[in-house]
């Protein structure tokens, strides 16, 4: 603003100016109105921009933080479940070499162990398999069905699941389907018989014709595997299991040790009969052919006492698992094979099946001393 137009203005405001100069100066004055106002705009317009400019770069500050934060939490999951998966792999891998190095593999000894463990503390109780293999980290589960034998049928009575880490049997899981309450009873020899055998007997004549039952026969003194045998040849009944002594038993013996009528065959009993290979060296297959050996249906008395001797050392070997299998029945094994090896296998006692008449038969036999009514079914002999 130079001094002229401040003079001018000086004099309008004290009347002074002209009628001319007055207007002039009043269109002045309207201009500098106008281009205050354009410029009062302007400063609002460009703080509005700055304001803006401040509060969205404050926002999208806020946003990368954000994404930020997800995108490191996303990829420490990834390298979590990464290494999740890679440490489930290399396990997996241990843990089925662990269970199906050697031959036969672990899992297949550890399966043979349970099997003969139950064979020979358990009177005519087998199994069945169901499902065996490797899990994750280390473990294993061996799954089985528990058979009885009653007349012709094999009876399931339950199921067992022992699982294993490495070694080790951590778990055994038993199922019955039928009430497990019923105890087996011998008597011992060289005693006097207890009214209950005799009762057992009148158990027995009081089932109706059409039935077979599983009974438990106490004898009357010790027998050599082919001596008791042979007592069967002429009878229709199934032998089932033979209970040895072992040196241990008392009157009433609830816990036997004994082998079933079928020989526990391992590994190296079976006989090589033919082998087959094919292929080349990375695609080889090989095919055999392997057969038990034969034992007469009332004899071999040598072949199933050799047997019965051999699967109690081979349980003592892995008595870790067959202590869990079969809790306080082998306790004290080697004791037992001990005994047996110095006075023989001498039977006590028997489980057999058959049709309820033909074994009220065996109620006049002098070499019986007792029974006791296991299982009864309907006919299917």
């Amino acid at each position: 603003m130079n001094d002229d137009f401040k003079k001018k203005l000086k004099d309008y405001t004290e009347g002074k100016l002209s009628k001319q100069e007055k207007k002039q100066i009043e269109e002045d004055l309207e201009k500098l109105e106008q281009y205050q106002e354009f410029l009062d705009g302007e400063v609002e317009q460009d703080t509005n921009q700055r304001n803006k400019e401040i509060f969205y770069g404050h926002k999208n500050e806020k946003k990368i933080l954000r994404i930020g934060k997800w995108k490191a939490r996303i990829q420490n999951a990834c390298t979590g479940i990464g290494m999740l998966i890679v440490l489930v792999i290399v396990f997996s891998f241990i843990t089925s070499l662990f269970y199906y190095s050697g031959e036969p593999t672990r899992l297949e000894i550890y399966e043979d162990v349970i099997e003969s463990t139950l064979g020979i503390t358990q009177p005519n109780v087998s199994t069945t398999s169901t499902s065996m293999g490797p899990n994750p980290f280390l473990t294993a589960t061996i799954a089985k069905k528990l058979v009885k034998r009653v007349g012709k049928e094999d009876i399931i009575i339950g199921d067992a699941d022992y699982d294993f880490f490495l070694g080790r049997l951590n778990n055994r899981n038993l199922k019955y389907i039928f009430d497990n309450s019923h105890r087996i009873i011998f008597d011992y020899p060289n005693g006097s018989v207890d009214q209950w055998m005799h009762r057992e007997w009148k158990k027995l004549e009081k089932l109706p014709e059409g039935t077979v039952a599983e009974v438990y026969l106490s004898l009357d003194k010790f027998y050599e595997t082919d001596e008791i045998l042979k007592k069967f040849i002429d009878k229709d009944v199934d032998l089932l299991w033979f209970a040895v002594d072992t040196g241990n038993e008392e009157k009433m013996i609830t816990n036997p040790i004994g082998f079933p009528e079928a020989p526990i065959w391992h590994d190296d009993d079976f006989i090589l009969e033919s082998r087959q290979e094919e292929g080349g060296f990375f695609t080889k297959t090989v095919t055999e052919s392997r057969s038990a050996p034969t034992v007469e249906k009332y004899g071999s008395g040598k072949v199933r006492n050799e047997n019965f001797m051999k699967t109690l050392k081979f349980i003592k070997k892995y008595d870790s698992i067959a202590s869990e299998v079969a809790p306080f029945k082998t306790r004290n094994i080697q004791e037992k094979i001990d005994y047996i090896q110095k006075n023989g296998v001498k039977i006590y006692g028997m489980v057999i099946t058959g049709p309820t008449k033909e074994l009220l038969n065996l109620k006049e036999e002098e070499w019986i001393k007792g029974m006791e009514v296991g299982e009864v079914r309907l006919w299917n002999w």
